[in-house]
């Protein structure tokens, strides 16, 4: 990995270099050397974590028959009234039917899949073979104790438990960070009779390295390569995405409105013929052109809807913003000129396994050309563009994607502008 990465440094380097106008640059093997000890040191031992928390199984429950309403105050009551039964002894199967006591049960084991802060998945198994889930929406991992009312029902005879008589979470300081996405299986230990001795723990941990922040990526057009096309022969791409909370709204899949943000920042190497484009005056500049050619672009995508259904998809609803640079000549005079691109989009997103999807994407756009001493035209022009994208990743391999994206982008101002672009590209994890 690491000659690839010298390899991009230099040609990054390089490119900023023409792209700033300079007639030649230089960059030798100890410059580069230098540049991979900051990132090592950046990086830091790339095996860090940070804890989050632990989850904690009860060791049992009350079950509640299908027809009846359960509360937690109900279960708690009832917990108290099967302690005083017990007379001191452990609760177990055996105790309880010792006291004829049917609508309690001890918890052997519970499953729980955790995905972007949340629990997508969780059932939980007894000691007679039942067990049950939560079939109505994922449960927010820290703010668990708002949901502590949900039922987790058996499919087989609609019986059900409540979220807080099953399990819960301790988190490890009041304002807390989310969890490595995994499916963890825990079980509460017994003894020779049955009784629980231990309740099953288990500690969540969030990877703290470059790659588990920072989703890089790498790609080149198609067209541009291949069909002499004015696109990005090398585009380098950086982006992150941070969650402002994971509340949902109740039993559904659909998530409370700006839930996430997610910063990014590219970098376009146009081939050298059509990195800058030349006009006499300002009344031959072609907008979309400069947007199409632009050397850099740095922006913010919010979420303003999301909702999930099953198997595996996804529909969100975006708002963003793109600042883009694009090198331009008037006459005799080079500039750098600034697109400002506030957008809209709806996104579809599906998996038709863990490593293999694809997302279809449209957006509108309203975009205005930065005025300045040889720009003064500063009206907004209308524009709209398809996305599709498939991605496909290696199991053992997940930080390493490899993806085919179709972007076509029409100008409803000046339809003679349109273009489309064919990138194919990976999303790499960075080693060194």
């Amino acid at each position: 990995m690491k000659k690839y990465l010298t390899l991009l440094l230099l040609i990054v380097f390089t490119s900023v270099a023409y792209s700033q106008d300079q007639d030649s640059v230089t960059v030798s093997k100890s410059d580069v050397e230098q540049m991979l000890t900051l990132l090592k040191e950046i990086k830091g031992d790339g095996d860090g974590q940070t804890k989050i928390g632990r989850f904690l199984l009860q060791p049992y429950a009350v079950v509640f028959a299908k027809a009846d309403t359960a509360t937690i105050e109900k279960a708690l009551k009832r917990k108290e009234d099967i302690l005083k039964g017990l007379g001191g002894q452990q609760p177990s199967i055996k105790a309880f039917n010792a006291i004829g006591v049917h609508d309690a049960i001890s918890i052997d084991s519970a499953v729980i899949t955790v995905s972007e802060g949340v629990m997508e998945h969780l059932q939980v198994y007894t000691a007679d073979g039942r067990s049950f889930y939560n079939t109505k929406s994922p449960i927010p991992i820290l703010t668990l104790e708002r949901r502590f009312d949900d039922q987790l029902i058996n499919p087989q005879d609609g019986s059900k438990i409540l979220l807080k008589d099953a399990v819960y979470f301790e988190a490890e300081r009041r304002f807390n960070y989310f969890p490595d996405e995994q499916s963890i299986t825990i079980r509460n230990s017994k003894d020779s009779t049955g009784t629980v001795s231990a309740v099953g723990t288990e500690t969540l941990f969030a990877r703290n390295n470059l790659n588990s922040l920072v989703n890089l990526q790498v790609y080149s057009d198609l067209l541009g390569v291949f069909g002499d096309q004015p696109n990005g022969l090398i585009q380098f791409e950086a982006n992150t995405k941070l969650y402002l909370h994971r509340a949902n709204y109740p039993n559904t899949y659909i998530f409370a409105p700006l839930d996430a943000i997610e910063p990014f920042f590219h970098f376009n190497r146009i081939e050298s013929k059509f990195d800058t484009i030349n006009v006499s005056s300002t009344n031959e500049i072609n907008r979309l052109e400069l947007f199409r050619r632009y050397t850099y672009a740095v922006g913010l995508d919010v979420n303003l809807f999301r909702a999930d259904w099953r198997p595996s998809n996804s529909f969100e609803v975006k708002a963003g913003y793109m600042y883009s640079s694009s090198n331009l000549v008037i006459g005799e005079d080079k500039i750098h000129a600034a697109l400002h691109t506030p957008y809209i989009e709806a996104v579809l997103k599906s998996k038709r396994l863990n490593n293999f999807g694809f997302d279809l994407r449209g957006r509108y756009l309203w975009q205005k050309l930065n005025p300045n001493e040889f720009i003064g035209n500063d009206e907004w022009n209308r524009l709209v563009s398809f996305r599709a994208n498939l991605f496909y990743f290696t199991d053992k391999q997940k930080a390493d994607k490899m993806f085919l994206r179709f972007i076509n982008y029409l100008n409803l101002s000046d339809r003679k502008q349109d273009f489309s672009q064919l990138q194919l590209g990976f999303s790499k994890a960075v080693s060194f």
